[in-house]
């Protein structure tokens, strides 16, 4: 055997199972306080009589690619889609009126994961990263027979954390369920700022 046939055969024992990729889908929960703080301004606005609801729910998903450099920490990116959440109102007065805004947020995400493994199958993981998040959002008034309609968007990189746990059924394929926490997507000023919340499950498969 020759000594490139050994240094080949080492380096693919050292780094195979290093590169990953993670498919997950989940449900994304928006920060309750949006629905009160829009309502607040359209009290201020002078709106009465107002009804509202509002569905901070929707189902996300996400798409990673990661590296391991040890079985202890790694770094994974890729692209999260936390869906849309819609908020609807219906008031009496100045006049009899209704209104529709829905928020959509998506981006691309790099982080790193610290993993402690409990033994051969299961391990507890935390994350910390950053996401390039689009926020758009659409809001539709209608009062007296008169619509108005308005779109805008912002995309700010903000932060990210997580924790979750994951069980390997064998060396390329395990199940990893998380918890993970967006923060302040959007811009205050236009789209206004809030957390998201989610919590995903899926498929890790280590090349």
């Amino acid at each position: 055997m020759t000594l490139v046939t050994v240094l080949s055969v080492a380096a693919g024992s050292a780094f195979a199972g290093d590169w990953y990729a993670l498919g997950s889908f989940g449900q994304s929960k928006v920060d309750g306080n949006a629905a009160s703080e829009v309502n607040a301004e359209l009290i201020d606005a002078g709106v009465t009589g107002l009804s509202s609801s509002f569905d901070d729910k929707d189902t996300s998903y996400k798409l990673q690619l990661g590296y391991s450099f040890t079985p202890n920490f790694a770094v994974e990116g890729g692209y999260i889609d936390l869906g849309k959440f819609q908020y609807s109102a219906a008031f009496t007065g100045p006049a009899v009126g209704s209104a529709v805004a829905e928020v959509k947020a998506a981006g691309i995400n790099l982080g790193a994961v610290a993993s402690y493994p409990m033994n051969d199958q299961f391990e507890i993981f935390g994350k910390l990263g950053i996401i390039n998040a689009k926020v758009e959002a659409s809001v539709a008034a209608s009062d007296s027979g008169v619509t108005i309609s308005e779109n805008v968007s912002a995309t700010k990189t903000k932060s990210y954390l997580g924790v979750g746990a994951a069980y390997n059924f064998n060396e390329q394929l395990g199940l990893h369920l998380a918890w993970e926490r967006f923060n302040k997507l959007g811009d205050k000023d236009k789209t206004g700022e809030s957390d998201v919340d989610l919590v995903s499950l899926g498929l890790k498969y280590n090349f």
